[in-house]
């Protein structure tokens, strides 16, 4: 989007030690932060650091292709340094649409005609404040901008469980912690929250140092239901791990145990919410809750709200937070390992879910509920030191290397990669045949590209070309096919003159495919990553996945697919964080780590013959345009097949770029009425997406949080019924 119409309001320069530095817009002192868009005027990407007055950085963001920028710019800024740029200047934009419009007035290009200069001045601000919103919703201000809402939605549905389980109804819930680390005064301020609870069946075990009076002190709120552990050994007192090992010990084989940090404090009912889910549901074994982030003085920041179980996740992140409760006895057995420190606990849940076995997505549920409250600001592991531990672990129970993100600490397990490989993931060591299939129609420009990247850039050579031509004339297009079989003897072109029905051509491909492995691709690709296939292929090989997709980026490098959230919007339900950077992180981070979802684009999706063989090909009857590779996916999820997106495999989707729009977007009869008919088939009305929740706008992509609840918060699996 050209921007030249409207200029920013340009900062003024700093000095600055290292590279060229601006001082930030102004942060109103009531403040904690304040949503910004930044535009840098040069003629290359650069990365800006927010520093505070003593040099430390508070925040790294490379800018878009635009050069926009969008952040939540906290009062404590006292300069931004680009770094990397030789001579380049640094603007704001305004962001209402009165002071944009005002700018675009004064400072903008839009003639002489006072009628005509309005008029094009309007557009030109309500397109251009459209786009900052957009920037700022996939940046550190999204939660931000969704702050009002979410202030809205704590004043009416945090610490509203009204229930109480009979004391029979389910067992006990035990608290375990460690006070290492834990100041007297958040010690004490989590006792009295345990105090205030609406459900009195629960007792806390709290690891001290022996002879600490002050701890001990702290916990007087809570005195008949605390018991205390001393901890006689130095480094054990001074091990928060430790002590969280010594209380696990302590707790009962029958109870509900529930690692507590008490740096943060429960929610008046969430002993009441986790009995009353383990009452409803007698065969879970794991529960976590939904929880809340608090600036350092108390007022809040954010709701985590979490997905339904999520293996791939959990293998990235602790992304289960602060509040998760395990049946005592199989807790116990595997215990806690004091050694990994900060990485204990994630260690122990994913221990914990591999122990359950092929039975875990049927037993872990989440509750879409907040029963936590922390000055926690992300999902993530907390530091570096932190996430090697948890590497390690990791590593050591997968046989694989594990990767850290070194800006955001969360894990990448390197399947299928030899020890000592650092470049991009390698093949299996025996690599399975992978069938691509790619339908066609003449646009032999598009064609070459994605056929001749395919041939020259990927890195795994096992497979394939199938493809399916639907009536072809131009002699360009003949050309094409001929070069290809030349240079790759394993392609095959099968021929269908009939009407276009993208369903009922993929599965002329999937027929004659021969390998274990089929991919589904469109013709308008561009491959740019050696090692995409190789990602895919490893995904796809880990049981219970059935189904692995890509990151789709439109020729800008913006954000064309990063999953496909169900129901989301309208009809069969939408791609989330659409034309976002390539690099956002997304809600949670999870636009940048592997992840299970209900769904991913047919675009390019990977699918294994056995699932294939177990769930039928996609629908020609019902869906020969629209929702094809959804309904696929649902159909994979309903039999037990796992879905898995990868931001590691990544490629260029072009047409849909040049379309300027989704090609879900169009209004042909046939589309409407094959929208309208999986619609009806998987109840989208009232379905939530198990891999979003009920508590964002149903009616948004970009993970806004919702003044109210959008649909169930009874506790729930992964499943898709």
């Amino acid at each position: 989007m050209d921007f030249s119409s409207i200029p920013p309001i340009w900062l003024t320069p700093a000095t600055s030690p290292e590279g060229v530095s601006f001082l930030p817009p102004p942060v109103p002192r009531a403040a904690h932060a304040v949503a910004c868009v930044l535009h840098v005027d040069s003629s290359t990407p650069l990365v800006i650091e927010v520093e505070d007055s003593a040099g430390h950085v508070l925040e790294r963001i490379p800018t878009n292709a635009d050069g926009l920028a969008g952040l939540a710019l906290p009062r404590e800024a006292a300069r931004l340094t680009l770094r990397g740029a030789g001579t380049a200047r640094l603007g704001h934009y305004p962001l209402g649409h009165l002071a944009l419009l005002a700018r675009a007035l004064r400072h903008g290009g839009f003639g002489r005609a006072p009628l005509a200069r309005l008029k094009a001045a309007k557009r030109a601000a309500r397109l251009l404040r459209r786009h900052l919103k957009q920037v700022l919703y996939t940046s550190s201000a999204g939660p931000l901008m969704g702050l009002p809402d979410y202030r809205r939605f704590r004043a009416r549905h945090v610490g509203d469980f009204t229930e109480v389980p009979a004391g029979a109804a389910a067992p006990r819930v035990t608290f375990i912690t460690s006070a290492a680390g834990v100041t007297p005064r958040a010690l004490e301020a989590c006792a009295k929250a345990l105090a205030a609870q609406t459900d009195p069946t629960f007792r806390w075990i709290v690891a001290v140092a022996e002879g600490d009076s002050a701890g001990a002190a702290s916990l007087a709120p809570l005195h008949e239901r605390t018991t205390l552990l001393a901890m006689p050994d130095a480094d054990a007192a001074s091990s928060p791990a430790m002590g969280l090992a010594a209380a696990l010990d302590a707790a009962g084989e029958t109870d509900l145990v529930v690692p507590l940090d008490a740096a943060g404090q429960p929610t008046r009912d969430a002993v009441a919410l986790i009995r009353d889910a383990f009452a409803r549901h007698p065969d879970c074994a794991l529960l976590y809750t939904d929880e809340e982030y608090l600036y350092p003085d108390g007022q809040p920041r954010d709701g985590a709200f979490k997905p339904a179980f999520n293996r791939h996740l959990l293998e990235a992140m602790p992304y289960m937070g602060a509040l998760v409760a395990l049946r005592g006895a199989r807790a116990r057995r595997l215990g806690l390992r004091p050694a990994l420190g900060g990485a204990a606990v994630h260690d122990m849940l994913l221990r914990y879910v591999d122990d359950l076995g092929t039975d875990a997505s049927a037993v872990i549920r989440h509750l879409p509920r907040i029963a936590y409250s922390s000055v926690r600001a992300g999902p993530g592991l907390p530091d570096a030191a932190t996430a090697r531990l948890a590497a390690a672990a990791l590593s050591e129970r997968r046989g694989v290397p594990v990767d850290i993100d070194p800006e955001r600490h969360h894990l990448r397990p390197r399947y299928g990669v030899p020890e000592g490989s650092t470049e991009r993931p390698a093949p299996p060591t025996t690599a399975p045949l992978v069938s691509i299939v790619i339908p066609t129609r003449d646009r032999a420009e598009l064609l070459a590209r994605t056929l001749r990247t395919l041939m020259a850039v990927t890195a795994y050579r096992a497979f394939e070309i199938i493809i399916v031509d639907n009536g072809s004339q131009e002699a360009a297009t003949f050309a094409l096919f001929e070069e290809t079989r030349a240079q790759w003897p394993a392609t095959r072109i099968l021929r269908d003159a009939g009407d276009f029905n993208f369903s009922r051509l993929c599965n002329a491909g999937i027929a004659a495919a021969s390998g274990a492995l089929v991919l589904l691709l469109n013709n308008d690709m561009e491959i740019v990553q050696p090692g995409w296939l190789d990602e895919m292929v490893a995904l796809a090989l880990r049981e219970p996945t059935g189904i692995v997709g890509a990151k789709l980026l439109y020729p800008d490098r913006s954000v064309q697919h990063a999953g496909f959230i169900v129901a989301l919007r309208s009809g069969a339900g939408s791609h989330w964080f659409a034309h976002a950077p390539a690099n956002a992180p997304g809600y949670q981070d999870r636009l940048v780590v592997r992840q299970n979802l209900s769904a991913v684009t047919g675009a390019c999706l990977l699918i294994r013959r056995d699932c294939l063989d177990a769930i039928g090909p996609l629908d020609a009857e019902a869906f020969a345009e629209e929702c094809n590779d959804i309904d696929l996916c649902l159909r994979a999820r309903r039999a037990g097949w796992e879905v898995v997106f990868t931001p590691f495999a990544r490629m260029i989707h072009h047409e849909s770029a040049s379309r300027g729009q989704d090609s879900r977007t169009g209004t042909s009869p046939r589309r409407t009425a094959e929208r309208a008919a999986f619609a009806a088939k998987w109840a989208t009305a009232t379905r939530t997406d198990p891999h979003l929740g009920p508590n964002f706008l149903r009616n948004n992509e970009y993970a806004l949080r919702a003044p109210s609840p959008q649909g169930s918060r009874a506790p729930r699996t992964d499943a898709i019924d």
